[in-house]
């Protein structure tokens, strides 16, 4: 059987047919269409499935030593025909790391204008990137795969929606499947920071993004995502806070910590506003 295109081995895993989203594709998948248009499928059923909510892909996902509810046997051709053109073995193997959610972000880059490539290497070397994002994390950084997104960051979650599946099943019937909006009380009085008090309670992972917008103003985008991948809230970074950003994260941070400290800082209360980690 083919390997997907990468420099990289698959982590035990993440093997073709393992992941939830193989599963979900391959039960979806027409095999009577063209090949031709393979691509809009794939695109298509990835779309399906960052539609779901957690309870909708609960079934897809095995938890504690139990395997999946849902199952599909597929032939290795069927697998090559619909999992190995579209997925390399990075995106494949970040699918075993989203349910850790900001404690595993992925850093995406989508600009490779010659202009912008100094700006780009001047940060690298000044923050020791796969130092500063940590183990968990994942970095896509290939011109010949990500430069297609320069205009749209989100084409890539149909390349990996797994990036929108933060919950960690453990139990068949879990908290962690709700809807965090169902038991959100919005403040009273307070209109001026509704927006990034919703947000706060829809937010469940995070994406570093540099694009062409990124490098000419010199700030990484933190995008904050919900269930399904949708940008609810961003903010901007200094490249040199990199570290300490990530520090204050795994001292248990996210944007509803964060937003603590912004509570009497009206220009946090906006979306872009750059983040200053003491």
């Amino acid at each position: 059987m083919a390997a997907p295109p990468s420099d990289e081995q698959l982590l035990e895993g993440a093997e073709l047919g393992k992941l939830p989203f193989d599963t979900f594709v391959l039960s979806k998948w027409d095999y009577t269409r063209p090949v031709e248009r393979d691509q809009e499928q794939w695109d298509g059923i990835a779309r399906e499935w960052l539609n779901l909510d957690p309870r909708g892909r609960h079934p897809y996902h095995g938890y504690d030593d139990e395997p999946a509810n849902a199952e599909v046997d597929a032939t290795a051709d069927q697998m090559n025909r619909v999992l190995v053109p579209h997925q390399t073995t990075r995106e494949r193997n970040l699918s075993l790391r989203t349910e850790m959610g900001r404690y595993a972000p992925v850093w995406l880059r989508s600009c490779y204008d010659q202009e912008l490539s100094s700006a780009y290497v001047e940060w690298l070397g000044g923050m020791e990137l796969e130092h500063v994002l940590g183990h968990w994390s994942q970095i896509l950084d290939d011109e010949s795969r990500y430069a297609r997104f320069a205009d749209d960051w989100t084409r890539l979650l149909l390349s990996a929606p797994a990036i929108a599946d933060t919950v960690r099943y453990v139990y068949e019937t879990d908290a962690s499947l709700q809807d965090p909006a169902e038991d959100y009380e919005p403040p009273e009085d307070d209109e001026r920071r509704l927006p990034l008090y919703e947000a706060m309670v829809r937010e469940r992972t995070m994406l570093f993004l540099v694009d062409e917008d990124a490098l000419r103003t010199g700030f990484i985008k933190v995008l904050w995502l919900n269930d399904h991948g949708a940008c609810v809230w961003d903010n901007r970074l200094r490249p040199d806070q990199m570290l300490a950003f990530k520090g204050h994260l795994f001292d248990g941070g996210s944007l509803a910590t964060l937003s603590e400290e912004w509570e009497d800082d009206e220009t946090m209360w906006k979306r872009g506003a750059v983040i200053e980690v003491d």
